[in-house]
């Protein structure tokens, strides 16, 4: 064979060898979803009902991984660094996304180091007091008593929508009260049982249970309307305060730069997931509300809710070393 002609030949075998792989659909490989709280919280245990669902949609497994610290800086600096491919995926929260790189210089992350790929839920906050006679029976006699003297309420910790909620409302009432931070809700709530607070602004998902228990009395829901399952408590709306709304808000984040494609299958799959009954039945149970809309509409509403919390934050000079 003429050596031209070799020389062609083996030119064209070495660049079929080096032809690209046909890339694998998505998922061939099971899915890590990263939470940033520890085995039993509320977030793990939303996650593990996701992924039990998800897996099966997406046809592979989805395994959980709690990466707890620094209040959620350890999950979501690892989800930045992590492939943006897909396969690495974090299920986190308005406070710890938008809030604690503003208060905690520890914080190497913005929004802007993810892309939003899926909503989850909208968990609405609620105004408690103990259900004890001497205190407020209406958001009313509430505000009476902070206006009267000294008072504290206490939250789930420093930068937490408990903290920065209870202080949005005071700021529109004119009211406020000595912050009494915790490490998480169960303990703050203990403490507001047995008198050591006035009030606490908290998730129905971390109170109900101390509502129906008759331990704790709420005063006004934070959301829009009022719930189902505390049809006689007033929304702040209806309390005198209008246009006041807590809540967290969660969803899927995938490191920036994960294909269009693959966000978009997890995100069909995810609202599939959240069209099941038996995921809808769960969901209400924790005082939850199932959140569906296009991943642009979610990123316009988490820059609605930055928008809120961020001055807020700044107002209060709140900080964590």
């Amino acid at each position: 064979m003429h050596s031209a002609m070799r020389r062609g030949l083996l030119a064209l075998a070495l660049l079929a060898g080096a032809a690209p792989a046909v890339a694998e659909p998505f998922p061939a490989k099971p899915i890590t979803l990263v939470v940033p709280q520890g085995p039993g919280s509320g977030s793990d245990v939303t996650a593990r009902l996701v992924a039990n669902y998800l897996g099966p949609v997406l046809g592979q497994t989805v395994v959980v991984d709690n990466r707890a610290g620094g209040s959620g800086i350890v999950a979501h600096q690892a989800v930045a660094r992590a492939a943006p491919d897909g396969y690495t995926l974090l299920f986190t929260s308005t406070a710890q996304l938008l809030v604690v790189p503003l208060i905690n210089p520890a914080a190497k992350y913005t929004m802007g180091d993810f892309t939003a790929v899926a909503p989850i839920l909208r968990a609405p906050f609620a105004v408690v007091v103990a259900n004890e006679p001497g205190a407020p029976k209406s958001f009313n006699e509430l505000l009476q008593r902070l206006r009267a003297g000294p008072q504290s309420y206490a939250s789930a910790g420093i930068g937490t929508m408990t903290h920065l909620g209870s202080e949005l409302w005071m700021r529109k009432a004119g009211v406020s009260a000595s912050h009494i931070p915790y490490k998480g809700s169960g303990q703050a709530l203990t403490d507001l049982m047995g008198g050591q607070t006035l009030f606490a602004t908290d998730s129905l998902t971390a109170e109900m249970t101390h509502i129906r228990s008759g331990k704790l009395r709420a005063l006004a829901i934070a959301d829009a309307q009022r719930k189902p399952s505390l049809p006689d408590v007033p929304t702040f709306d209806e309390a005198g305060l209008p246009g006041v709304q807590v809540a967290v808000i969660g969803g899927l984040f995938a490191p920036k730069g994960v294909p269009q494609d693959v966000a978009g299958r997890i995100a069909s799959a995810m609202t599939k997931v959240l069209a099941m009954p038996e995921v809808q039945q769960r969901f209400a149970a924790m005082e939850s509300e199932p959140l569906t809309m296009p991943a642009d509409e979610f990123v316009k509403l988490l820059g609605k809710e930055a928008a809120v919390w961020a001055p807020l934050v700044r107002d209060l000079g709140v900080k964590v070393e």
